[in-house]
This record gives C-alpha cells, sequence and structure tokens, in this order.
C-alpha cells in the first residue's frame, strides 16, 4: 500500500463505476482524498478550489467528454496527472490520442475487477515523482555545502573551546599566584 498522500477528483457520470474507483484507491492507497464530480462546472470548481494530485476521469460523459476534462487541465492547470479509466476507447488511434494530449494512461472499464492492479503501477511513479520534486535542483550539492559547514563549524568550535580551557589555566593560575 503506497504511504505518500493524494488528493484524487474523479470525474464519472455513473455512480456506480465512481464507487468502483473509489474503493480499488482505497485498495492501493492509505489516505486518498477523494472527490468525485459528474458535470463539467463541478469539474472546474473542483480542479481549482480542491486542487488535485491526480484526476481520473471517464471518457465518455454526460454532456461533454474526458478529452475535454484533459483539455482544460492542460490549459487552466499545472495538474500534470490524468488517467482515463473508460469503457469507450476501443480504438486504438483515440487511446493513442489520449496518450498525445498528456494522459497519464488509461485503463479499460472491462478491467474494472482489477483495476487497483492496473492503477498501482501509475500511482507508484506519480508518489517517485512526488518525492523527487520535494528536493530542489542541485540539492546534492546543497547538502554537500551544509555538511562541509557543519564539519568546520565544530572544528572552529573545538578550537575555540580549547582556547577557552587555556586562558581558564592561565587565569588560575594567575589568580593563584596573585593570593
Amino acid at each position: 500500500m503506497i504511504q505518500e498522500k493524494f488528493k484524487i477528483l474523479v470525474v464519472e457520470d455513473n455512480i456506480n463505476d465512481a464507487s468502483l474507483i473509489e474503493y480499488h484507491l482505497n485498495k492501493i492507497l492509505e489516505k486518498p482524498d477523494i472527490r468525485k464530480v459528474d458535470t463539467f462546472e463541478k469539474f472546474t470548481q473542483a480542479v481549482h478550489f480542491f486542487d488535485p494530485d491526480v484526476i481520473i476521469s471517464d471518457y465518455k460523459l454526460n454532456g461533454f467528454t474526458g478529452m475535454e476534462v484533459l483539455d482544460y487541465v492542460n490549459k487552466e492547470t499545472t495538474i500534470r496527472h490524468f488517467i482515463f479509466v473508460t469503457g469507450t476507447i476501443y480504438d486504438e488511434e483515440l487511446a493513442a490520442e489520449t496518450i498525445l494530449s498528456g494522459a497519464t494512461g488509461y485503463i479499460l472499464k472491462k478491467h474494472i475487477k482489477s483495476l487497483s492492479t492496473k492503477l498501482l503501477p501509475y500511482f507508484q511513479k506519480i508518489a517517485n515523482s512526488k518525492k523527487a520534486e520535494t528536493l530542489p535542483a542541485g540539492h546534492e550539492k546543497t547538502l554537500e555545502a551544509m555538511q562541509m559547514f557543519i564539519e568546520n563549524a565544530k572544528r572552529d568550535n573545538e578550537a575555540i573551546m580549547q582556547g577557552y580551557l587555556e586562558m581558564k589555566k592561565t587565569l588560575e593560575k594567575y589568580n593563584y599566584l596573585k593570593d
């Protein structure tokens, strides 16, 4: 089970399919925050107010399409992870078009019983990319510089402490001789 926290927006107009997707997400993710929407208007609101890490969308929806959803995501957001879970993409050209348009992947609903198994590699890859994004570019050099600073500070501290102890001894001798 993946420990990384995910905010997932499910765009699905079939309540049963949406519930099945949520069930399978809960099988592979420790603490997913899942929101489900069934209209384009609710989708656009959720994208901006919920700010999901991942969008899972059907292709053929009531009154709009998954390609319209993907197009909106590409033009209006910085969301990079978009997965189609659909019964519509049986056409290889259409499937290729979704990937070329920016979808992370697609899964056919005919495989809904094994959806968690099919989603797992996508979420493992997304979790790894989220971890990599948290480290700034060139972080190795920054960590190395910090380590050198700490080592230098430790040496300086030791030298200061040594000087302090020598001064203390000298002062004690002086006070002893003075009395």
